[in-house]
């Protein structure tokens, strides 16, 4: 068991009767005792120091780790925002060109430019539908149940 600071305070040592000072075997057996509790304490410090670099070292890894997933969070945020306004910074879908269509590109040099305009065109046309559409079915839906609430209050 290892030895108190308390009991190292109040060890005394025994005189001797031959000459003066204290008792060599007792000094000598208590300062085995102290040197055992000395080295074991100093092996308990290491062993704590270096589970504590250990854990530091884990501790900035998972720092890092949560670094790189905030990250990845709010990036998946933003598209997550940008696909539920219907942003139009979304990439558009690649036109599918026609083979023989294809074959008059290599001819005509604004042919490029006429089919982007095109394409550009036809998208703005189906947007304007959709909108439409959702329109017509939002009318349709208020007229339907207005009558509905009619028929149930007659």
């Amino acid at each position: 068991m290892p030895i108190t600071a308390a009991e190292v305070r109040a060890t005394q040592f025994a005189t001797t009767r031959l000459r003066a000072g204290y008792d060599m075997d007792e000094v000598d057996a208590f300062l085995d005792i102290i040197e055992a509790d000395v080295a074991q304490y100093a092996d308990e410090l290491q062993r704590s120091r270096d589970g504590e670099a250990v854990l530091r070292t884990q501790c900035d890894q998972l720092q890092g780790r949560l670094v790189g997933a905030e990250q990845r969070l709010s990036e998946a945020q933003e598209q997550l925002a940008t696909v539920a306004k219907g942003s139009t910074t979304a990439l558009p879908p690649e036109p599918v060109v026609p083979p023989e269509l294809a074959a008059h590109l290599g001819e005509h040099p604004d042919a490029e430019a006429v089919l982007a305009l095109a394409q550009r065109t036809a998208d703005e046309i189906i947007r304007y539908a959709q909108a439409r559409a959702d329109a017509i079915r939002a009318s349709v839906r208020a007229t339907l149940t207005e009558q509905q609430r009619l028929l149930d209050s007659d």
